[in-house]
């Protein structure tokens, strides 16, 4: 009886790690659209530095996005911001324009930066927040 209870708890990894990916890859597209259109919002508004003001734009979107991640990824929400990050800001827009696609690295790098440690910092809050 032990070993068919320990064989489904490890048959129910690689299922739940397959739906995990599948629901990352579907925010990783919306997290793509959401980008795109924060940084032509931060260029219309013609500001002095276009780039740092898309970069505090998407600072603070990736509070909010972290607060996602972290509220229905309960087992990995680290990596879960890694590979939503990954594909959403460098998978998603090469595939579908080619290197015309990407962001301009510096902003490219802090905004994915930004994505992991906010859904980090978010986890650990909730993880402390939730014990008091």
């Amino acid at each position: 009886m032990w070993k068919l209870k320990m064989t489904k708890s490890i048959q129910s990894i690689p299922l739940r790690l397959i739906k995990h990916i599948l629901l990352w890859t579907v925010f990783s597209y919306c997290y793509h659209s959401a980008i795109t259109l924060l940084v032509k919002m931060a260029a219309d508004a013609q500001p002095e530095y276009p780039l740092i003001t898309a970069l505090i734009y998407g600072v603070g979107f990736n509070l909010l996005t972290a607060h996602l991640i972290t509220k229905y990824d309960k087992h990995w929400p680290t990596i879960a911001s890694i590979f939503i990050g990954f594909v959403g800001l460098i998978v998603v827009p090469f595939l579908l324009s080619g290197k015309v696609g990407l962001l301009t690295l510096p902003l490219l790098a802090g905004i994915l930066f930004s994505l992991v440690v906010s859904s980090y910092i978010v986890g650990l809050l909730k993880v402390k927040l939730s014990k008091n």
